[in-house]
């Protein structure tokens, strides 16, 4: 071990260790040998794989497909990947072996949303015999309708959805396995992602951008909203690891600014360099869509958050952390997509 350009004894460097380790639990950090993230290959969970292998992280990633994540992993040579189904309760076991944080990044298509709740489960049971720490990704489907002009972590949660519903169930469920001492969990709650591998509302938008097509937006043009970007939700998740008297909370974490989804799609077409041509839809024609797509069947009960605000407030992350939340500007982020998606096709 090398400390200020000296060459410590292996006895030595082993005692330096333990004092950092020591030092940074007393001051509240916590410090992980070997970090798990589960749903590794989707949205948030690469993200969070690429942001703690950039930073030397010890990280395992639990995986159908290696060739996926050999595509969204930047540094895939560094991540230990564990090959199976989240659903295999052997698969399980030896994910979490040795592990004692995970992220908890697992999500379904929406027409299979109705196993959300069994799998995880089956996740919670394998990190309480791990002893494992989990964060959990939330969103705004728990609120319902929003009450208030931004939206705090007290803001009643009346959802109007089934998912909704589904959402609220689960992250009472983590809550209370976290207050009786079976699994310590921190949720960090995020708007809209987008951004490189992130699978959402978005994607659509920056695919048509990149073929010079029209851009279609499932809800009014005029609506404010907000995005976050997916590598600035990614950090927020990871500093909320970091702290262990984070635990038995959840956070909201805001997009840069809200924005007129007119607005936010014109910056995809000015950053791409083409003329803008875009498109609102209506509820008829989701709801004509759903007779045949099974996706646009089950987007109808959440086209309100296409159509009216429901903004974030980041306060009590900021005052929690010390800082404000990780934000990088829509101009920076949806250059970064467009960049991210003409490299990977």
């Amino acid at each position: 071990m090398f400390l200020l350009g000296i060459n410590l004894s292996p006895a030595l460097s082993s005692l330096v260790a333990n004092r950092l380790i020591s030092f940074a639990v007393f001051a509240g950090m916590s410090v992980f040998m070997l970090q798990l993230v589960l749903g590794s290959t989707g949205s948030i969970g690469s993200a969070i794989v690429n942001e703690l292998t950039s930073s030397s992280k010890t990280v395992r990633a639990l995986v159908r497909s290696p060739e996926k994540a050999k595509r969204v992993f930047t540094k895939p040579d560094n991540v230990e990947l564990v090959e199976g189904s989240v659903e295999d309760p052997n698969t399980l076991k030896r994910a979490f072996d040795g592990v004692d944080l995970f992220y908890n990044c697992v999500n379904l298509p929406y027409p299979q949303w109705f196993n959300l709740l069994t799998i995880h489960n089956g996740i919670v049971e394998a990190a309480r015999e791990a002893r494992a720490r989990m964060i959990f990704p939330g969103n705004v489907y728990i609120y319902g309708h929003a009450q208030t002009e931004k939206v705090r972590e007290d803001h009643p949660r009346v959802p109007c959805s089934k998912k909704g519903g589904i959402r609220l169930e689960l992250e009472d469920n983590f809550m209370r396995y976290s207050r009786n001492g079976t699994v310590p969990c921190v949720i960090v709650r995020f708007p809209d992602f987008y951004g490189p591998n992130s699978a959402s509302i978005t994607e659509g938008i920056f695919r048509s951008v990149l073929s010079k097509k029209s851009a279609r937006w499932f809800g009014k043009l005029e609506a404010i909203h907000e995005f976050i970007f997916i590598s600035d939700a990614a950090k927020a998740m990871i500093m909320a690891a970091e702290r262990s008297d984070a635990i038995d909370q959840d956070f909201n974490v805001p997009g840069p600014e809200p924005v007129r989804v007119r607005h936010w799609i014109s910056l995809v077409f000015k950053e791409a360099g083409v003329e803008p041509k875009m498109s609102g839809t209506g509820r008829m024609f989701v709801q004509l869509a759903g007779l045949f797509n099974p996706m646009a069947r089950e987007f109808v009960e959440m086209q309100y958050l296409a159509e009216e605000p429901l903004i974030l407030d980041g306060t009590k992350f900021n005052k929690f952390f010390g800082s404000k939340y990780p934000t990088r500007s829509y101009e920076s982020g949806i250059r970064e997509t467009l960049e991210w998606l003409r490299k990977t096709g």
